[in-house]
């Protein structure tokens, strides 16, 4: 499944968008991409104070909040791995 990404981000003030069309194989693995593509911004400017402000899919379909939840979420613990 193809899709148009626009990725607006504020970096220390700085207002930024990023746009592009990817590929996922479900429709609920939209909001990984967009966040890999927010990581991959933040990886490129130095890890600096990143706001992201808006996440469209498609031009129409507003998935900021979903985007935001995943970047809050917790990192998971390594006890329970068993190598």
């Amino acid at each position: 499944m193809y899709f148009n990404l626009e990725v607006h981000i504020c970096i220390e003030g700085t207002r930024m968008l990023s746009k592009g069309r990817f590929a996922t194989r479900k429709k609920s693995e939209i909001p990984l991409v967009a966040y890999q593509i927010v990581r991959d911004i933040k990886r490129e400017t130095g890890y600096r104070t990143t706001l992201i402000e808006k996440v469209i899919v498609n031009g129409t379909e507003d998935i900021t909040d979903e985007v935001k939840k995943i970047e809050c979420m917790p990192i998971p613990p390594l006890d329970n791995i068993f190598w």
